[in-house]
């Protein structure tokens, strides 16, 4: 029976936040897109499409941030970048999926 629920569902799609200064702030627009498959024929999900005041608040944040990322030696960023790769690594069957 919870089977037969599961498949008379309606399919939401989720909408993907923008990512600015280490939040999720929804778009200020409220606008989105469509993000199709590579072939074309299916919706994979939703993303934001973000407005000028997103944009500034996003460019506000990486020139914030820069000092600090600058600051830090080459070896450090190495390892950040290095760590970033092994969770997307863990991640891949997620992102596969998707």
């Amino acid at each position: 029976m919870a089977e037969q629920k599961a498949a008379n569902r309606l399919a939401v799609r989720k909408t993907y936040k923008l990512y600015i200064n280490g939040e999720f702030p929804r778009t200020e627009s409220g606008r989105f897109y469509e993000v199709m498959s590579s072939n074309g024929n299916r919706v994979l999900a939703n993303a934001c499409r973000g407005s000028r005041k997103d944009v500034r608040n996003a460019v506000a944040a990486a020139r914030k941030a820069f000092a600090s990322w600058s600051g830090k030696t080459a070896a450090n960023r190495g390892q950040i970048l290095y760590r970033i790769a092994e969770v997307m690594e863990d991640r891949r069957p997620q992102f596969v999926q998707a």
